[in-house]
């Protein structure tokens, strides 16, 4: 199990120290050598975002690792008299290209019996100047996000090879016991997983082989700590489209279960309308009724959901 005392530290550490590969067997072994008989895989990797880096020259010499905290030291707050300094400087901004690697370990047989361990991978490259369109910014914050900055995006050189950053790990069972009780949280998700259970699929398959929960901290209106989770699907969970609505029996049937196979585990159709919605919703309700028509393609546990959902239903 995850050695509490140092195991943030010591993945900080191993993060730091291991070069990103495709396959990150070196990142996997060094985790898993370490977490005694709990054993790792990677599951889902999601990039496509982002965040704001520092400042360099025009040639990319390093003038700070940081934008906000260089240019609160620059200016004090004067937002003139940074533009004043800096304007025929030639100074850019850089970003981080990212992408947020998800590895799952099962301990437990229930949907939500596993450990989750979220490992970004970073690369420094230049953004923009540091004044789009030779405006000058209202405030930090104008600064740091300008309108037209995507506009304003120069060749993205690379400024350092990319590098692993350590973000978060969770014993999701943990999580779920803490939060079971607490009436300020979406506990959606906590009822996906009860599905998941409930369903043919979690009779045969792992939840943490098909899903992780992308995890959000934040701070409700009392100032207390809550998490936010919302499924994510390591397959495409692909929206069939309108003229599938207006399919009903047998070619309904065939359908879903060619779903569910290209998908690789039963009911794949339904949690991909419970993330996704569009024309699976309108898929579900006729599913539903094909039901009461004595045409009975749905496993009893599975119809069983589907009903629970027709009477309360919910999405993310």
């Amino acid at each position: 199990m995850i050695h509490e005392e140092f195991s943030e530290a010591w993945l900080v550490a191993l993060c730091a120290a291991t070069p990103p590969s495709v396959e990150h067997a070196e990142l996997l072994c060094g985790v898993n050598d370490q977490m005694d008989g709990v054993r790792f895989c990677h599951t889902l990797s999601r990039s496509g975002w982002h965040r704001i880096g520092g400042v360099v020259t025009a040639t990319g010499d390093r003038v700070a690792t940081s934008l906000r905290h260089w240019a609160e030291a620059e200016s004090d707050g004067d937002m003139f008299a940074l533009y004043e300094a800096h304007a025929d400087s030639g100074l850019a901004t850089t970003r981080f290209e990212g992408t947020m690697h998800y590895f799952t370990a099962p301990i437990g047989n229930r949907a939500g019996d596993f450990i989750q361990l979220e490992v970004e991978e970073l690369v420094e490259v230049v953004d923009r100047p540091l004044f789009v369109d030779d405006a000058i910014p209202d405030d930090i914050e104008d600064l740091l996000d300008p309108v037209g900055a995507l506009d304003a995006r120069l060749d993205p050189q690379v400024l350092a090879p990319p590098r692993y950053v350590f973000h978060a790990i969770t014993d999701i069972g943990r999580m779920i016991e803490a939060q079971r009780d607490d009436g300020g949280s979406d506990l959606r998700y906590l009822r996906f997983l009860r599905e998941w259970d409930a369903s043919s699929a979690g009779a045969r398959h792992r939840f943490c082989e098909y899903f992780v929960l992308r995890l959000l901290p934040f701070l409700d209106r009392f100032g207390e700590h809550k998490v936010e989770a919302t499924p994510l699907s390591v397959t495409d969970l692909e929206d069939p489209g309108e003229d599938m609505t207006k399919v009903s029996g047998a070619p309904l049937a065939n359908f879903l279960h060619a779903y569910d196979a290209r998908a690789s585990y039963p009911m794949a159709w339904y949690f991909a309308m419970l993330l996704n919605k569009g024309a699976m919703v309108g898929i579900a309700q006729t599913a539903y009724l094909d039901y009461g028509r004595n045409y009975r393609y749905l496993a009893d546990k599975d119809h069983a959901i589907l009903d629970a959902w027709m009477r309360s239903p919910y999405s993310f």
